[in-house]
């Protein structure tokens, strides 16, 4: 994903997707992960509409036309490599020799397979094999030349049908007219239907589309030949005046899906098979749905739909939060819709926490989806990131002492990176993560928010005494570094927000001086604050200003009236044998030090 990813944010012509999971699969060495990908190779080399949705594209006759030929061109050439390990195993008796094609493998093959006099097979012959097996096998193994090549060599007069199989080769679809159909259908009723020979019952059904209900189980007895011959029987070109006992692909897919199901191919001990079945019909979403179900074959999975998706193939929900399989009533029947946002979200969290760099790669996958608020879905992915790995200076970066930012990994995908770290703070806040959102809306350079949290946060704690490592010296510190460095830079919220943080610092350092019992130090600095009367000349003033506080502060009042009247009581029993001593005496002098940890209000008004 790394290399693709690249080349996608710089901009370029992207690498083949496929090929680079194919090269990756091949590394492997597993026979059936690479046939997997040579199935995906072959049923995604199909013509498609840019402009035309998912679901218009997969139901076009076009594209519907392409999947069957390709899936008939990959079964065809597995059956050519199975022929070729059945005869090595058998070389003595097929006699292959050195001559190339399909033609002369068929016969080496037939010499091993269906010995001469076989029970049921008709007197013809070509070259001294049975002339029916001949043609099935030639066609079996998508060798329409050799099948004609051989009805030309037979020994017998075989009629029309070498007629019917030249029509058949050179039609576009691989049909006969309808006129011509009409004719080898009536053969087949008349004569060949009750013919004990089952492949000649097979060739005339392939070039007839003769009895599509009859499977040929006698002949087509694996799984890859019923599946050849459903989708060599399938009608796709409707102008031909398609009749109601033909087959469609939808008809072949519901029948493979629905009607037959996991049950019937043993799906969970034979899941290679079943997933074959599905996506050899086009049937991707239900196929890839059912091996992200096999934990050996998952991963797998999700690299197919991956493909897809950025081919344009895979047909999706609108709503990220559906179930991973799908029914759209709009859809026609039997298509589906899988879930790729959840599949890939949910594949990256199985290493998310230990490998997060790696699960950002998937994520972005994800950046031209939305979930149901229209909020971009990478996004949201990297706010549940950073929220369960709390790798936030890896993943998003960190500001500075001198406030510039250090890039984190989300860098590398040249987004809008203010806007990504925005939603995380954003999310963060709405689950009360207060602390952790003040870094990050101090990240993407939201002052006013990080003072607004600070705010909260340290309005509660004001009161209480400064213990090492407690939550108080812990904000406190925070609170201090973000006020050190936005005095330098400048920086600030709107004027209340900004006088408010400021204040509420003053109060710690008030607190801090007055558990520290340095009474006169914490007398001058309440007073400096201009928070509690106290002169009776004050008295107004003072309730005045009470109502321009933030709750942050009003909160806070009860404690710094009784702490400032046990500073007076304490001053009072100190100085009541004094003969000088009045009240008045007791207040400081304004432009007193507040203490090196304070951040005077006095550069704020």
């Amino acid at each position: 994903m790394y290399l693709f990813n690249e080349r996608v944010v710089q901009r370029g012509l992207p690498p083949d997707l496929l090929e680079l999971c194919t090269s990756v699969a091949q590394q492997l060495d597993d026979k059936y992960i690479l046939d997997i990908w040579d199935m995906v190779r072959h049923m995604t080399s199909v013509p498609l509409v840019s402009t035309s949705t998912v679901p218009e594209n997969r139901t076009s006759p076009d594209v519907q036309t392409a999947f069957v030929n390709q899936a008939l061109r990959y079964l065809e050439k597995n059956y050519c490599q199975y022929l070729l390990g059945y005869i090595s195993e058998s070389q003595h008796q097929a006699r292959l020799g050195g001559i190339p094609g399909i033609y002369p493998l068929v016969q080496a093959f037939l010499r091993i397979k269906v010995p001469q006099g076989m029970p049921g097979l008709e007197d013809a012959e070509v070259d001294g094999l049975p002339l029916w097996p001949m043609v099935y096998y030639c066609m079996r193994c998508g060798d329409l030349e050799g099948a004609l090549q051989a009805f030309n060599r037979a020994s017998q007069d075989v009629g029309e049908i070498r007629d019917f199989l030249q029509e058949y080769m050179h039609s576009d679809q691989n049909r006969l007219s309808p006129a011509s159909e009409t004719k080898i259908k009536l053969q087949y009723r008349r004569a060949v239907r009750h013919s004990p020979d089952p492949y000649k019952r097979i060739v005339f059904c392939i070039l007839g589309n003769c009895d599509p209900s009859d499977s040929h189980s006698e002949v087509a007895d694996k799984t890859d030949d019923y599946l050849w011959l459903k989708l060599s029987q399938v009608c796709l070109d409707r102008d031909l005046g398609a009749t109601p006992d033909q087959t469609s692909l939808a008809d072949l897919q519901r029948q493979l899906y629905q009607d037959y199901g996991e049950v019937h191919f043993n799906a969970q001990q034979n899941p290679m098979l079943y997933f074959k079945v599905l996506f050899m019909s086009a049937q991707f979403e239900p196929a890839i749905e059912f091996l992200w179900r096999m934990e050996t074959l998952s991963s797998h999975a999700v690299h197919i739909a991956i493909v897809l998706y950025e081919m344009g193939l895979l047909n999706v929900p609108t709503s990220i939060a559906a179930q991973m399989l799908t029914k759209v009533s709009t859809d026609d029947e039997p298509l589906r819709r899988l879930n790729y946002a959840r599949l890939v979200s949910l594949y990256a969290a199985k290493f998310q926490t230990t490998d997060p760099r790696e699960a950002l790669q998937y994520f972005y996958l994800l950046r031209k989806l939305t979930d149901s608020k229209g909020e971009n879905l990478f996004a949201k992915c990297i706010s549940e990131l950073v929220t369960e790995t709390r790798e936030f200076e890896m993943l998003l970066g960190q500001v500075k002492e001198d406030g510039s930012r250090q890039p984190g990994a989300i860098d590398k995908f040249q987004d809008n990176t203010q806007r990504i770290i925005e939603t995380v703070a954003k999310d963060t806040e709405n689950k009360g993560l207060f602390e952790d959102a003040v870094k990050l809306y101090d990240l993407a350079e939201n002052s006013e928010k990080v003072l607004e949290l600070m705010n909260k946060l340290l309005s509660p704690l004001v009161a209480s005494p400064s213990t090492m490592h407690s939550n108080r010296d812990r904000l406190h510190n925070l609170a201090i570094s973000i006020a050190q460095r936005y005095t330098k830079q400048c920086l600030s919220g709107t004027r209340t927000t900004t006088d408010t943080f400021y204040l509420l610092l003053d109060l710690f350092t008030f607190f801090d001086i007055y558990y520290a019992k340095d009474i006169d130090r914490a007398l001058t600095t309440i007073e400096k604050l201009k928070l509690v009367a106290l002169t009776p000349e004050s008295v107004d003033d003072r309730v005045a200003g009470f109502k321009q506080y933030k709750d942050e502060i009003r909160r806070s009042m009860p404690d710094v009236l009784i702490a400032t009247m046990n500073i007076l009581y304490t001053k009072y029993k100190t100085n009541r044998n004094k003969p000088s001593y009045s009240p008045r005496s007791m207040t400081p002098q304004r432009g007193m030090d507040v203490g090196k940890d304070s951040v005077s209000t006095e550069s704020i008004n």
